[in-house]
């Protein structure tokens, strides 16, 4: 009986903690906010690696900061990825 009540607030507790949206700081001061449920961030990620430059994708490249669920730092994990050098060593420059 008590692994059920656990397994209760456990699933209420994930079920918070991805719900929350990740909010970007913007040079220019704005807030933009992205979805934080389930796996979008891991997605996030691995379309970094794979170097997705989507309208998403040059939002958190643009960005200067963010706040994440939990105090997270995978999207700035996402920017670096992001903004960092080509293959032919430069670093890639995101307009501001």
């Amino acid at each position: 009986m008590k692994t059920v009540n656990l397994r209760r607030r456990l699933e209420a507790l994930e079920q918070d903690l991805s719900s929350e949206p990740i909010l970007l700081l913007m040079p220019d001061g704005r807030t933009e906010t992205l979805p934080g449920h389930n796996d979008y961030v891991l997605n996030l990620l691995s379309r970094a690696v794979r170097g997705d430059r989507a309208p998403e994708m040059e939002l958190i490249a643009r960005s200067q900061s963010s706040t994440e669920p939990g105090g997270a730092h995978m999207i700035d994990l996402v920017r670096a990825l992001l903004n960092g050098p080509n293959e032919d060593g430069r670093a890639e420059a995101s307009p501001a």
